[in-house]
């Protein structure tokens, strides 16, 4: 879309995969030449721009599909469409789910959910590809590792690849769709940018936001201090990257790069040796992390 159109349309939402919920206030709109479905706000849309849109695109009306009436009440609140399906001191976190495939049905996946989670969870599914599960602040909070086996399961029995988000639990109040709508775009981005994770959480992206905010000069520094003096050495990068993310435990590093411990020292000793930086500790080992972000994200 140009600038143009973005300024015209302050709400634009372009969507690459088709909605199962449209709002109320809001048009959408399928473009066939790109795929893409584009949402925007009735209000800026005045009568001359809906003709000239229609004539461009396909307006696609609500789908005649019923849903049940506490998943249309969730769908709602999380659009900001409506009140919270809770009393107001009730917390909840939304786990995004986005499939590999377009043609997982969500039969197969509420059996998973229910089978591994009880009826307890919510689950819904905002287009064909991406699946909300809404879990609520109880006495048992189920772990990354917990879902890291429920994505098990589901490759395994169901054949469903996919990735995940895992958010912080919030209270369900009217500024909930706000950290809803803002877990959604860190999700997009950990994909984009960690094309290799699988599960994800906020301390596991923000470090590329991270990147994105830092100045020509320190990115200068980290070059001149760190990649240069290595040469660009990738497997050296990696190393230091994973030996951070594992928490300094060299085994599981050595295991994950599928080499020899005593290779992953050598390669953590020589990367000493040449920038002078040590990544036993926790200041060498963020500077390296960082090196690694800007030279091989």
């Amino acid at each position: 879309m140009s600038t143009t159109f973005n300024s015209l349309f302050p709400s634009l939402e372009i969507l690459s995969d088709a909605p199962s919920y449209i709002r109320d206030h809001t048009y959408l709109f399928h473009d066939p030449s790109n795929n893409r479905w584009i949402c925007i706000d009735k209000m800026e849309v005045s009568p001359r721009d809906y003709d000239l849109l229609s004539l461009v695109y396909n307006e696609v009306q609500p789908s005649s599909a019923i849903l049940s009436p506490e998943v249309e009440k969730w769908m709602r609140f999380l659009n900001g469409d409506g009140p919270p399906p809770l009393k107001d001191d009730s917390e909840i976190r939304a786990v995004h789910l986005s499939f590999a495939r377009k043609d997982v049905t969500e039969v197969d996946v509420r059996e998973a959910v229910e089978a591994f989670f009880g009826n307890g969870s919510i689950l819904l599914f905002p287009s064909p590809q991406q699946a909300v599960l809404l879990e609520q602040k109880s006495e048992y909070i189920h772990s990354i590792d917990d879902y890291i086996s429920f994505a098990a399961i589901l490759e395994s029995d169901f054949f469903i690849k996919l990735k995940m988000y895992i958010g912080k639990f919030h209270t369900a109040d009217s500024m909930y769709p706000g950290q809803y709508k803002t877990e959604k775009q860190w999700f997009s981005r950990g994909i984009s940018s960690l094309p290799g994770e699988r599960i994800f959480t906020m301390e596991r992206v923000f470090p590329t936001f991270l990147m994105d905010s830092l100045s020509g000069t320190m990115e200068n520094v980290l070059r001149k201090e760190i990649t240069e003096p290595i040469n660009y050495d990738v497997d050296m990068l990696k190393t230091v990257r994973l030996f951070f993310e594992n928490g300094f435990n060299a085994s599981v590093t050595s295991d994950k790069l599928h080499i020899h411990r005593n290779t992953l020292n050598y390669r953590l000793a020589k990367f000493q040796d040449i920038t002078g930086i040590s990544v036993r500790n926790f200041d060498g080992a963020l500077v390296a992390y960082c090196a690694s972000l800007l030279a091989i994200e």
